[in-house]
C-alpha cells in the first residue's frame, strides 16, 4: 500500500479556498435533513465523483480534503465521523463504518 506523507502546515491557495468551500459543504450537510434529494446533492457535491451507488454518509461529520477520499458502491459512514483525508482514504465496496 502506498502512503503520502502530508505536511499540514504546507497549504497552497488552491488547497486554502477549497478547504474553505468544503467547510462551508460539511456545516450545510451537517444542518440538512437527512435521507432527501438536498442532502444527496450536499453529499455529491462535498465527494463528486469519488462516492459510490447506493452509499451512504450519516451526518454530522467532520474532516479536510474530502476531494481525496474515494467512497465505494454500498457503504455506509456512519454520523460523527472524522475524515481527514489529506494524505487519501480508501473505502473500499461494501464497507459499514460504526459511528464516532
Amino acid at each position: 500500500m502506498d502512503y503520502e506523507r502530508v505536511d499540514m502546515r504546507e497549504m497552497s491557495p488552491e488547497e486554502l479556498e477549497m478547504g474553505v468551500k468544503q467547510s462551508q459543504l460539511v456545516f450545510k450537510l451537517n444542518h440538512t435533513m437527512p435521507m432527501t434529494e438536498e442532502y444527496d446533492e450536499i453529499l455529491k457535491e462535498l465527494f463528486g465523483d469519488n462516492i459510490g451507488e447506493n452509499s451512504i454518509v450519516a451526518a454530522p461529520i467532520a474532516g479536510a480534503a474530502f476531494d481525496h477520499m474515494k467512497i465505494g458502491n454500498n457503504v455506509f459512514i456512519n454520523s460523527i465521523s472524522l475524515l481527514m483525508a489529506r494524505g487519501g482514504i480508501t473505502v473500499e465496496d461494501d464497507v459499514l463504518m460504526a459511528a464516532n
